[in-house]
């Protein structure tokens, strides 16, 4: 099995990346950097660009708790919540970009 370079394949390849690097910056940083909203807007771009490619639920499930976390509506255990959904949504979109790449049938 070849690899081949299109764009929708390197796209694909950096959203990965992209997405492991916020993985990161959320387990370190601060809730209130504006980095993981940067990525986001490359999620959206990149769902209107190649269709099909991601689920419209994920991405706004992705985003809202996103901007929930970077404005602080919430506290307490409702953070842990939201924080979850978003690091679920992570996990949405490896393994989206994943089965994208290998074309896996599920």
């Amino acid at each position: 099995m070849s690899f081949t370079f299109t764009l929708f394949n390197v796209c694909t390849l950096v959203l990965i990346g992209l997405t492991f690097l916020v993985i990161v910056a959320r387990f370190r940083g601060l809730l209130e950097s504006n980095w993981p909203l940067g990525y986001y807007a490359l999620v959206i771009i990149y769902w209107q660009v190649f269709p099909g490619g991601l689920d419209a639920r994920w991405v706004f499930v992705g985003l809202v708790s996103a901007t929930l976390l970077r404005f602080e509506f919430l506290g307490g255990v409702i953070v842990t919540l939201v924080r979850v959904l978003e690091f679920c949504f992570f996990g949405y979109i490896i393994w989206r970009a994943l089965s994208l790449l290998l074309l896996w049938p599920w």
